[in-house]
């Protein structure tokens, strides 16, 4: 996923605590959610209205051979009974190639996408088109497809799912949505992200992740924890990784509260693992460093206090034991890719309050950036694992002043592209104008900083708003009146 959002975003929550985060791994609380419904459909139904169908009785259709995580046939409601069936080579390619890019499939994990997110694309229609468009639009730029007619295709379907989530969206301002209408949401806005990271590289409406904060902070603090479910909390771990990669590029781009990360680390840790091999308490470390340093620019918190927070941080880093935690499987490549995401956070962290005070040739710098590049020699470039270092190597190279760990960055990066079909073209156009900078630049004796390439304007609200009003009906014109009053804007 990579660099999944760099656009500008102002504040959506304000977070004004930052107390020291006790070195404890979280992953066992894992054992703990057991007994939590794989999807909200599971849970108990007030009214069948909750649900989008009819009352005709689901369809079952027989899935593809080399379905891994799903036991039984999926269940598709008749509405879309022909459309899946007409479209079941794109399904099948999401199930059984995209999806394994999506994730680290290694032996004795479930596949999330396969387990939450494929069945509910059986239920509705939304979901589907925007699996379908996602689908096509990597079939596209892997080089499988290189019809035009695909990318005219991805983007009806893109168009189609925006839709379903503009209808939905406004069943929210009317009344409250359920459960169930909850997950369709975030599972919509999670691939709706995916197909602009692999098309572009970069979320150019980054109104997605803000526009579903609310109902992230809801699903995290619910007045009734039964109402969770492990489809629920994969997408939430998901959506709240994604803006956290965000926050990297500007702090004040962070959206989602203290509240939703707290939960993902405690009740997503498996979802993390699997989706990027970052274990949950280095990720909320590194939400707590960057929520703090997005209140420092807002004013609500003292450069000192926020200097004691970094300290607080480095030391929390540089003590970090990957051996303590708690993984998935006993693949020795975890641990060596949350080493690179611990070398990552620490880069992120001295880069706080000045990106431009420490120099690339600090030792500090240096040792971090050495240590994401081993990592990158000690995990076969083949693993399922090695995919899953292209954010820490891009850190890396843009944190190095050596010509020979900048190819070095370059070309595992080259291979992660190759691998996973995701060309990552804005994050490639901003390690070659960090590096031409440092060339051509008096300041490359001191620093440059990545962040200078990645805080574009804040466009997203506009986009979403023309897409809706030119290329829907008027009554999905009210999608963009509910973001213009729920997402901030300059």
């Amino acid at each position: 996923m990579g660099l999944a959002e760099s656009v500008l975003e102002l504040p959506a929550v304000s977070e004004t605590t930052f107390t020291a985060t006790p070195s404890v791994d979280h992953s066992v609380t894992e054992s703990l959610d057991n007994s939590l419904p794989e999807s909200a459909e599971d849970l108990p139904q007030d009214s069948p209205a909750s649900h989008h169908s009819s009352a005709s009785s689901p369809i079952n259709v027989q899935p593809p051979a080399t379905r891994a995580s799903v036991a039984s046939p999926p269940v598709v409601v008749p509405q879309l009974q022909n459309e899946v069936i007409a479209n079941q080579p794109i399904i099948e390619y999401f199930e059984r190639t995209l999806s394994q890019h999506l994730m680290i499939q290694a032996q004795g994990v479930d596949n999330p996408f396969q387990k939450y997110l494929l069945p509910l694309a059986y239920q509705h229609q939304g979901i589907l088109h925007a699996l379908l468009g996602l689908s096509v639009c990597h079939m596209h730029v892997s080089g499988n497809e290189s019809s035009r007619y695909f990318v005219a295709t991805s983007f009806r379907y893109r168009l189609s799912a925006l839709h379903s989530l503009g209808s939905l969206l406004q069943k929210e301002e009317v009344s409250s949505l359920e459960p169930l209408e909850a997950e369709y949401i975030l599972a919509m806005v999670l691939l709706l992200v995916l197909h602009d990271v692999c098309e572009t590289g970069v979320s150019s409406h980054g109104a997605h992740l803000t526009g579903v904060s609310f109902l992230c902070n809801r699903m995290a603090c619910p007045l009734d924890s039964s109402t969770r479910s492990k489809a629920g909390i994969f997408f939430l771990s998901a959506l709240a990784w994604l803006d956290m990669l965000r926050g990297f590029s500007g702090a004040e781009k962070l959206s989602y509260s203290q509240d939703v990360r707290r939960c993902v680390r405690d009740h997503g840790s498996l979802s993390l693992h699997t989706l990027v091999g970052c274990p949950p308490n280095l990720f909320y470390e590194i939400s707590r460093v960057l929520a703090a340093g997005k209140a420092n620019l807002m004013g609500d918190l003292p450069l000192e206090q926020f200097k004691q927070v970094l300290d607080e941080a480095e030391r929390f880093f540089r003590s970090w034991d990957p051996e303590q935690v708690i993984y998935p499987t006993g693949h020795e490549e975890w641990k060596h890719v949350a080493e690179a995401y611990r070398h990552a956070c620490l880069l992120r962290v001295m880069r706080f309050p000045d990106p431009f005070a420490i120099s690339c040739d600090d030792p500090r710098i240096k040792v971090s950036v050495s240590a994401i590049l081993d990592v990158g020699a000690s995990v076969p470039r083949d693993s399922v694992f090695y995919k899953r270092l292209l954010f820490p190597m891009f850190l890396a190279g843009a944190d190095t002043l050596s010509p020979h760990q900048m190819h070095y960055a370059n070309w595992c990066i080259s291979g992660i592209k190759h691998a996973t079909g995701f060309q990552h073209p804005a994050l490639t156009k901003v390690l070659a104008r960090v590096w031409d900078e440092r060339q051509t630049s008096p300041r490359s004796l001191t620093s440059v900083s990545w962040m200078e390439f990645v805080s574009f304007p804040v466009i997203y609200a506009p986009y979403i708003g023309q897409t809706l009003s030119t290329s829907l009906d008027s009554k999905n014109a009210n999608a963009d009146i509910w973001l213009r009053r729920h997402v901030p804007t300059c």
